[in-house]
């Protein structure tokens, strides 16, 4: 099947480097990317993803997402698609086998397969991730910035790169006659990139198992997925390390100390085992105590933040926002994901099940209405549809007490 006269879009050229360090747990994940390209480089990302539209992923049949801003809220009940609209967006702006694969397991759901592989597992790895489990049909995913530059990306199966499977079973009896060989049809990634780079991935078999082709994500993306059960604890002390080279972690110390820990005096990362952790040194205790310890959920704040901090001219993609933090920290939450934001030129899709975190967004969206825009996903028919509200409309809902969850 050829696909790739599904997208056109705007050109434009830059070169960079890109480095990339990805930790992964089974019950949350972030990965965190930083771009060392020139200055004229980083200039080039100052826009921000306007518009997004995703065809026959997870629960979308079809969606298209216009006037998206600075922070965008995703609001909905259990199951109406607010993780799986994240996953979409990770996908259209990475573009690559291995971010799909790991949905599913940030998901904590184990996907087990045997050797050697047959078309028919090979093909099940993959299902869930198509509407309705049609994969006759590619997805499709287009993100567009404010300067109209688009970003494409089609999953198909690519019938004409087939690797072989294992013989056709026979039976004992049977006359002798050539191997039938069963082939698996490659999952292709067909990309077009911001700058008008063309490309295609592909997850595959070979000999080893499962093969992923490697190559560069189209936009570089921090993503935190949430879980009320689970910090990883390593990918903040990696980011906390990073704001330190950059002699940025004062910034973080601050806000912990305003918002939890009056007596804190500082953070530092710390290497005493198998994996650095984050320790903070507090005024009443003789030694540094690691930060999990103090609290999980000033974890999660500290990862959160540091992500947007980190992750200037990007995107930042938070699920369940709320997880592991009291309500009274909410507003604070809120205020520093704006300023952050705002200072660094990031974007961030958050997602939360919270009426009490949304009502707490009141103080901080007040005189910033344009930087705000709600993502309301419902299930209608069997799939799921979003409505993107304006700042005002969500200012407006929230002070008069309407329900936009």
């Amino acid at each position: 099947m050829a696909v790739s006269s599904l997208f056109e879009g705007n050109c434009r050229r830059f070169e960079g480097i890109i480095y990339r360090f990805q930790t992964n747990r089974l019950l949350a994940s972030v990965t965190i990317y930083f771009n060392f390209a020139s200055k004229s480089v980083k200039t080039l990302r100052e826009d921000m993803i306007q518009a997004f539209r995703a065809e026959n992923f997870r629960c979308f049949k079809e969606i298209e997402a216009n006037g998206l801003r600075r922070v965008n809220v995703i609001v909905g009940r259990n199951g109406a698609g607010k993780t799986a609209f994240l996953e979409a967006m990770r996908l259209g702006l990475s573009g690559t086998p291995q971010a799909l694969w790991g949905m599913n397991q940030a998901r904590t759901v184990l996907v087990g397969f045997q050797q050697p592989f047959t078309r028919e597992n090979f093909e099940s790895l993959w299902s869930t991730y198509f509407f309705n489990f049609d994969s006759s049909r590619p997805i499709k995913i287009k993100c567009v910035d404010s300067k109209g530059f688009e970003a494409t990306l089609a999953v198909y199966y690519d019938m004409n790169r087939p690797a072989p499977g294992p013989p056709a079973p026979s039976r004992p009896d049977a006359p002798i006659t050539p191997v039938t060989v069963n082939f698996i049809p490659s999952l292709a990634f067909e990309r077009h990139g911001f700058a008008g780079e063309q490309s295609i991935l592909y997850a595959s078999v070979n000999a080893q198992g499962l093969n992923f082709d490697n190559g560069v994500e189209l936009l570089p993306v921090t993503e935190s997925f949430g879980s009320p059960f689970n910090t990883n604890f390593a990918a903040s002390a990696q980011m906390f390390s990073q704001l330190s080279i950059r002699e940025r972690e004062g910034e973080i110390v601050s806000v912990v100390r305003q918002e939890f820990e009056p007596n804190l005096e500082s953070l530092v990362v710390l290497s005493l085992g198998v994996m650095p952790g984050l320790y903070a040194s507090v005024k009443y205790l003789k030694e540094k105590v690691p930060i999990g310890l103090m609290s999980s959920g000033m974890n999660r704040f500290i990862t959160m933040l540091s992500a947007i901090l980190l992750r200037g001219n990007g995107v930042v993609l938070l699920d369940e926002i709320e997880n592991g933090l009291s309500y009274r920290v909410f507003p604070a939450l809120w205020k520093y994901i704006l300023k952050f934001a705002q200072e660094n030129n990031t974007q961030v899709f958050a997602s939360t099940h919270s009426n009490e975190c949304l009502k707490a967004l009141l103080p901080t969206i007040e005189n910033n209405e344009e930087e705000f825009a709600a993502i309301r996903s419902e299930r209608v028919n069997g799939s799921c549809e979003i409505t993107v509200l304006p700042g005002r409309a969500i200012e407006a809902a929230i002070d008069q007490g309407v329900e936009i969850r």
